[in-house]
C-alpha cells in the first residue's frame, strides 16, 4: 500500500477519503467496527466553532471542516452540520484555570482577527432569547452565531462510505499489535495479518499511547469522559432550530458543563457533559458504566443551577474517552523512529471539529510533499526518544 491508516474514527476516517480520493493505495484498519462507541468519536454529536479560543492556528482548519462537510452533504444527501448558534458563558472575573481562563475574551480576540461574527450578550438579552438558560450575575457571555454541532458517528460513516466507493480497503475488528519500520517503508502487524505500506498514519485516539515510543507515550494521558442526556419539558424548545450549543466553564473545570442541541434523528433528550483531567485511565481498562450517582450529582450540581425545563431523568448515558497532551494542543508529527510513520488524533478533547480539514492537510502531504494548510504548529513540543 501507498498508506496504511490504523485506527477509523473522526481523524482515520477522513485521512482514508481524502487520500483515497488523491489515488493513493489506502487501508484503514480498526480494531472495532466505526463508528462504534468504544472510543473518542462517538455520542452522537460534537460542537463546532469557527471562532476558536484555543488558538487561532486552528481556525482555518474548522473552516475547511465546515466547507467539507457542506459538500458531503449536497453529495450524499445526508445532513452533517446544524449552524445552531453557540454562545460562551464564563466567569466575569476569570478564574485560574488554565484550559478555559477567560475564555469569552480569548474566543473574541480570534473572532476579530479571523473576521468572524462574535457579540457579546448581557443577561438580559441572553434570558429574553432563552429563558431556560439561567446565566449568573457574575457571568459574561458571547455569541458566535455560526457555531452548531456535527453529527459525529454520522459523518464518520459517511466518509468511510466515500473512502470504499473512491477504492480505499477497510479492514474492520482487526487489533494492530505492533507498528515497525523497514528499510523503505512501515511494516503493520495486526491480530491475523502482516501489511507493508510506503507510509502509516496512527489515528488511534487513546489507543496510540500502546504504539508510540516511551516519551511520546508519557506525554499522553487518557481521561474517562462521561455524557448524559436529560429528558426535557419540551423537545422543541431544546432542538437545533431553537437552542444553542454552550460552553460554561465556571470556578474551576469541576463547574463545567457543555450542553448540545438535539438535532434531527438524535436521542430526545438534552445532551450535556462536564470535563475532568486529574484521573487517567487507558481505553482497554476504562470503567464505561456510568453510575446513578454520577447522574444525580450531574444533574443536581451542573444543570439544575444553569437550565431550566430539564428533568432529572437521565435516558442515556456515555463513557467518552479524551487523549490529552501536556500544553493540551494535538500531535500531529512524524514518530521519532521513522518519517514514514505520522502519529495523528491525540486531540486533547477538541478535535473533532477539525478533523476533516486535517485528513485532507494530511493525506496532501503525504501524496505530494505538501498541503493547503500548515500542520507545523502541531508538532511535537517535548524531546522525542533518543534526543
Amino acid at each position: 500500500y501507498d498508506l496504511i491508516i490504523v485506527g477509523l474514527g473522526a481523524m482515520g476516517a477522513a485521512t482514508l477519503l481524502h487520500a483515497a480520493r488523491m489515488g493513493l493505495r489506502v487501508l484503514g484498519i480498526d480494531r472495532y467496527n466505526p463508528p462504534h462507541d468504544l472510543g473518542s468519536s462517538h455520542a452522537e454529536t460534537r460542537i463546532t466553532r469557527l471562532a476558536v479560543g484555543e488558538g487561532e492556528h486552528y481556525l482555518p482548519f474548522v473552516a475547511r471542516s465546515h466547507e467539507i462537510w457542506r459538500e458531503l452533504e449536497r453529495e450524499t444527501g445526508e445532513r452533517l452540520l446544524f449552524e445552531s448558534g453557540g454562545y460562551i458563558i464564563t466567569k466575569a472575573v476569570a478564574p485560574d484555570e488554565r484550559r478555559w481562563n477567560d475564555f469569552v475574551t480569548a474566543t473574541e480576540e480570534v473572532a476579530a482577527r479571523g473576521g468572524i461574527a462574535f457579540e457579546r450578550v448581557d443577561r438580559e438579552q441572553l434570558r429574553q432569547a432563552h429563558p431556560a438558560i439561567r446565566m449568573g450575575e457574575d457571568d459574561i457571555a458571547g455569541l458566535e452565531r455560526t457555531s452548531g454541532v456535527v453529527m459525529s458517528e454520522r459523518a464518520i460513516a459517511v466518509q468511510l462510505r466515500l473512502a470504499a466507493d473512491a477504492g480505499a480497503e477497510i479492514r474492520t475488528n482487526e487489533a494492530v499489535t505492533s507498528v515497525e519500520p523497514e528499510r523503505d517503508g512501515v511494516s503493520v502487524s495486526t491480530s491475523t495479518s502482516i501489511y507493508q505500506a510506503s507510509n502509516v498514519v496512527l489515528a488511534t485516539g487513546p489507543w496510540i499511547p500502546k504504539l508510540v515510543d516511551e516519551v511520546d507515550a508519557k506525554n499522553l494521558a487518557v481521561t474517562r469522559q462521561v455524557v448524559f442526556w436529560f429528558e426535557v419539558e419540551d423537545l422543541d424548545a431544546f432542538s437545533v432550530d431553537n437552542f444553542p450549543t454552550i460552553l460554561w466553564p465556571g470556578d474551576s473545570i469541576d463547574e463545567y458543563i457543555g450542553v448540545f442541541p438535539i438535532p434531527p434523528g438524535g436521542t430526545p433528550a438534552l445532551k450535556v457533559l462536564g470535563e475532568q483531567f486529574t484521573d487517567t485511565t487507558d481505553a482497554d481498562s476504562v470503567n464505561r458504566e456510568v453510575t446513578k450517582a454520577e447522574i444525580d450529582d450531574f444533574y443536581n450540581r451542573l444543570v439544575v443551577p444553569r437550565l431550566s425545563g430539564v428533568k432529572p431523568n437521565c435516558v442515556r448515558a456515555q463513557v467518552c474517552l479524551y487523549t490529552n497532551t501536556p500544553d493540551d494542543h494535538f500531535l500531529i508529527d512524524t514518530d521519532p523512529r521513522s518519517d514514514r510513520i505520522m502519529l495523528m488524533s491525540p486531540c486533547s478533547g477538541h478535535g473533532f471539529k477539525h478533523s476533516t480539514a486535517l485528513g485532507e492537510a494530511l493525506a496532501q502531504r503525504i501524496a505530494t510533499g505538501k498541503s493547503d494548510l500548515d500542520l507545523t504548529r502541531f508538532k511535537r513540543r517535548w524531546l522525542p526518544f533518543g534526543v
